[in-house]
């Protein structure tokens, strides 16, 4: 499922960004432009970690930025950045995040079937220390994917 969603162009690699708010915005800048999502789903991601915490960084190093279908999502939707330097979003186990993967779902059962599917291609252990390090999306394509 994750392969049919991810288009090159919804791959940012090496980004530079100052802090988790900016963090967000970069990683969902590919969904934003192609109109998958609006700016309302943008601000509601930055929001539900304002109010609820880090519960979006689901392991070490890694981040799945999502907000409620209702929020602004117009299709199912994913990107992938990678960042320069990582940043922390104040997870106590998991910081700092070097992967940020963006979601966008219109419907409930849609977004849990892709963040199993993330989940299940992340488990392996130093699996995001190996991605955070391709050079390019092909690369990183390949390596989500044990196509090497």
């Amino acid at each position: 499922m994750i392969k049919e969603l991810l288009s090159l162009d919804n791959i940012q690699l090496g980004v530079d960004v100052d802090n988790w708010k900016e963090a967000i915005e970069v990683a969902a800048q590919p969904l934003l432009e192609k109109g998958v999502i609006t700016r309302d789903y943008v601000n509601a991601m930055v929001e539900s970690v304002i109010k609820f915490g880090a519960y979006i960084v689901i392991g070490p190093g890694l981040a799945l930025a999502h907000a409620r279908p209702e929020d602004g999502a117009n299709e199912l939707g994913l990107s992938i950045t990678t960042l320069k330097t990582p940043v922390n979003f104040g997870s106590v186990d998991n910081d700092p995040v070097k992967i940020i993967f963006c979601l966008a779902a219109v419907d409930s059962h849609s977004h849990l079937d892709v963040m199993q599917a993330i989940v299940r291609l992340l488990y392996k252990p130093g699996r995001i220390e190996e991605l955070s390090k391709s050079e390019t999306k092909e690369e990183l394509v390949s390596k989500l994917f044990n196509e090497e």
